[in-house]
């Protein structure tokens, strides 16, 4: 039987990493997770699943800058070390397996492929997004079960790739949705009988925390980020948030469902994963106010610490802070 690995990169998805968790159980050996410094609750759920005995490692590297592609290529490294998998499934925490338009399961798939010496190095798996709607059932907390209605899959693709692929050779780039090798592409096939199933927006105050976070990383890791135009979609809502949040946080469209629509396909995903035991009833506003704090908590602290080593780096905010404008 083949070896399967997932890899992914977690920052305060308390509302949906138990679920995941259990259902990317049922596809994989192991799962290695890399939290980049969840304040939400979510640390504790992974120690939970931990003790608990399911297959999962748990890294940390709290990062306050946009550093993706070193992050994804280190998981991915990582990976091939503690498991020697013949693929590793490169995933979000918001992103559930869909394999129900196989023959066989993505088991029997990804071993067809890993016996084929000169088989893809990686497979392009189509995302499916799913919309939160005013028919959803509030209190069921499986989020692939409570949110079951789709658009048609998307033109966007997610990763799974060969393991053991050299080290320092292999770069994994934009969320895990492009790859290469040093001097050449990899070889990919598009598979579109495995699905992922795509649960972004899941409430308005968890969308906030996901762009307040998002788009303070781009601004935190500098000009070079913002000329690519890095994570660009989270610049308009953060910038109105900040500007006018009053605007914001009443209106009814953005904070109900802003994105339903009556052509959504009614076609949950089929949750493998189980009963939760560790996530909590979960106050969205609350947690978004607890997550964003570990964000300014962790911005705060690198900020020190460079002004505190560096002293070109203090001596230069304070010539920052010494300039004065007059404004009228």
């Amino acid at each position: 039987m083949g070896k399967f690995a997932a890899i992914t990169r977690v920052l305060n998805e308390a509302d949906i990493i138990e679920s995941f968790i259990r259902h990317t159980a049922a596809f994989v050996s192991h799962h290695v997770i890399m939290d980049n410094g969840s304040a939400d609750g979510t640390i504790e759920i992974l120690e939970a699943l931990v003790k608990e005995g399911l297959p999962i490692s748990v890294y940390q590297s709290r990062a306050v800058t946009f550093n993706e592609s070193d992050a994804l290529t280190q998981l991915y490294v990582q990976a091939c070390k503690d498991v020697s998998p013949d693929w590793v499934l490169c995933l979000d925490a918001d992103e559930f397996i869909d394999d129900r338009h196989t023959m066989t399961g993505l088991r029997s798939l990804l071993e067809g492929y890993a016996i084929r010496r000169d088989g893809p190095e990686c497979l392009k798996v189509p995302m499916v997004n799913y919309i939160a709607t005013s028919q959803d059932d509030v209190k069921e907390p499986i989020v692939p079960l409570r949110i079951r209605r789709r658009r048609p899959p998307s033109d966007a693709y997610k990763l799974f790739i060969r393991g053991g692929l050299p080290q320092g050779q292999i770069t994994i780039q934009h969320g895990s949705h492009w790859a290469a090798m040093s001097d050449r592409p990899l070889r990919d096939v598009v598979e579109n009988r495995i699905w992922l199933a795509h649960y972004s927006e899941r409430s308005p105050y968890q969308y906030i925390l996901k762009f307040v976070r998002g788009w303070s990383k781009v601004l935190a890791t500098g000009q070079i980020e913002l000329d690519k135009k890095t994570a660009y979609h989270y610049k308009a809502p953060y910038e109105f948030l900040r500007d006018t949040p009053t605007a914001l946080l009443r209106n009814k469209h953005f904070m109900g469902f802003k994105d339903e629509a009556a052509d959504l396909v009614d076609d949950p995903t089929a949750y493998r994963g189980g009963p939760l035991k560790y996530t909590p009833s979960l106050n969205e506003g609350m947690r978004a106010v607890r997550g964003l704090m570990g964000v300014l908590d962790d911005l705060s602290k690198r900020h020190g610490k460079l002004m505190d080593e560096f002293p070109m780096v203090h001596d230069a905010v304070r010539d920052w802070e010494q300039t004065v404008t007059k404004l009228l």
